[in-house]
C-alpha cells in the first residue's frame, strides 16, 4: 500500500507536526510505503520525503511562520508515478485543499489528522471570534470531505464534534515519543552551569513557539510569585516566536536559547528540572511527552489535549490557572526528593508511550481504508442489460 501524507509542515520546520511525521516514517511496516508532499522554496525529493519548490508568504498574525502555494498538477503528477492508494491530508492549509484536489483526481480515499486548533489561535491571535467562525466552518469543511478523522486527544475530539463533525467518524490517535532521543542520561552538568542552575536554583524549562497561544502571558507572574515566595529558580525558554523580544524584556532574569535542533533540545530538557506547559490550545503536546521522556515532572493547564499525557500526582500536574501553577511549582522547588520520585515516575511513564506503540492506530486507518477501497474496486458491476430493465 502506497500513503501520501500532505503537510504544510516541510522537514525544515520542527515541531509536533514534523516529529509525528518523521515518526510514522521511521516506524512504518514493511507492506506501507509513506511518502511526505509538502513545499519550500528550495524543494528536495528523496525516497520517502517530496518537497516541491514554491512561493510562500507569512501567516497574517504570525509573519514568522510561513505557508506555500501548492503546484497542484505537479503533485497530481507525482501521486499518480508513486501509484497512491490512499491520501493522508494533515494540515487545514493550502496543501491540505492540495490533497483533496489529488485524492479526488484519482479516486482514492483521503483520511485527515488533526493537530492544530487554528480557530482558537486565530481567536487568540487576532482578537476576533468572527475570524475564529470562518476557519472553524473552513477546517469542518475541509475535514467533513475526509472518510476517517483522526484526533490526538478525547479532549479534541469533543472539540471537533461540537465544531459539526460526526463523532462515529473520529478516531483517537495518541501521541508518542522516541525515549531513545529523550533520555535522564543525557543531562549536561555543563549546559547546567551555563544556565546558571544548580539543586540549590532549578531549571524550570519551557520548549515551544514563543507566542500567545501558548499561554506564556503567564510567564512573567509565574516567576515573580514564586520569586515572592522566595523560591529559588530560573526560567529557560526554548523556542522562538512573537513574544520573544517582549518576554525577554519582561523576564530579564530567563535564559532564552531561541530555536535549537531536535538533538540538542533532548540535551536541554534532560538538563532541566521539571516543564512548564501553560498552553490551552494544544491538542496534544508532543513535548510534554518529551520532558517526561527526559525525566522531567509536568506542569500543564486543566484545557486542552497535553493533560491526557501525564500521570496526575505522579508523573506531574494539572494545573487550573495561575495560582495552581505557582502553588505546584513552588512544591517542586522545595522538595528535591519529590522532584526525584516524580522524575522516576515521568520517565517510567513516557516508556509506556513509545512510538512503537502508538502509531499502530494510525498504521491500522491506512489498511482499513485501503481495504475498503479494494473491496468497492472488486464489486460486481451491473450489467447495461439490468441497468436499462431497472429503469
Amino acid at each position: 500500500m502506497n500513503v501520501a501524507i500532505f503537510t504544510d509542515n516541510d522537514f525544515g520546520k520542527v515541531n509536533g507536526v514534523t516529529t509525528t511525521l518523521a515518526a510514522a516514517l521511521e516506524y512504518a511496516p514493511d507492506d506501507i510505503n509513506l511518502r511526505v508532499y509538502t513545499c519550500d522554496e528550495g524543494g528536495a525529493e528523496t525516497g520517502d520525503y517530496l518537497s516541491l519548490s514554491s512561493f510562500g508568504v507569512g501567516i497574517p498574525f504570525y509573519r514568522e511562520m510561513k505557508v506555500y502555494f501548492p503546484p497542484f498538477r505537479n503533485f497530481l503528477r507525482h501521486a499518480t508515478a508513486d501509484s497512491i492508494d490512499v491520501v493522508h491530508l494533515t494540515t487545514p492549509g493550502p496543501i491540505g485543499l492540495a490533497a483533496l484536489w489529488v485524492a479526488s483526481r484519482l479516486g482514492i480515499p483521503t483520511i485527515g489528522s488533526f493537530h492544530t486548533d487554528l480557530a482558537e489561535y486565530t481567536r487568540i491571535l487576532s482578537g476576533s471570534r468572527g475570524l475564529a467562525r470562518f476557519m472553524e466552518w473552513y477546517m469542518r469543511c475541509l475535514y467533513q470531505r475526509c472518510e476517517r478523522i483522526l484526533a490526538p486527544s478525547d479532549t479534541t475530539r469533543d472539540m471537533l464534534v461540537r465544531a459539526g463533525l460526526e463523532r462515529s467518524r473520529i478516531d483517537i490517535w495518541r501521541r508518542g515519543v522516541s525515549t531513545v532521543r529523550f533520555d535522564p542520561a543525557k543531562r549536561s552538568q555543563a549546559l547546567r552551569d551555563k544556565w546558571g542552575v544548580s539543586n540549590e536554583r532549578p531549571a524550570v524549562i519551557y520548549v515551544g513557539r514563543v507566542s500567545k497561544e501558548k499561554g506564556l502571558q503567564m510567564l512573567k507572574p509565574f516567576s515573580r510569585f514564586l520569586e515572592y515566595a522566595g523560591v529559588a529558580h530560573r526560567v529557560i525558554v526554548v523556542g522562538d516566536g512573537p513574544m520573544h523580544v517582549a518576554l525577554r524584556e519582561e523576564c530579564p532574569d530567563a535564559v532564552f536559547t531561541g530555536t535549537l535542533r531536535h538533538e540538542d533540545v533532548a540535551v536541554a530538557m534532560a538538563s532541566a528540572d521539571f516543564m512548564f506547559f501553560p498552553s490551552r490550545t494544544d491538542t496534544a503536546g508532543n513535548v510534554v511527552l518529551e520532558a517526561q521522556a527526559s525525566g522531567l515532572p509536568v506542569l500543564v493547564s486543566d484545557a486542552g489535549g497535553p493533560r491526557e499525557n501525564l500521570r496526575p500526582a505522579e508523573s506531574g500536574f494539572v494545573c487550573s490557572g495561575l495560582p495552581d501553577f505557582v502553588r505546584r511549582a513552588g512544591d517542586l522547588l522545595r522538595h528535591p526528593r519529590k522532584r526525584r520520585e516524580m522524575s522516576l515516575a515521568a520517565r517510567e511513564y513516557a516508556l509506556t508511550r513509545r512510538w512503537e506503540t502508538s502509531l499502530e492506530p494510525l498504521y491500522d486507518s491506512y489498511v482499513a481504508l485501503g481495504s475498503d477501497r479494494t473491496a468497492t474496486l472488486l464489486q460486481p458491476q451491473p450489467s447495461s442489460e439490468r441497468i436499462s430493465v431497472v429503469q
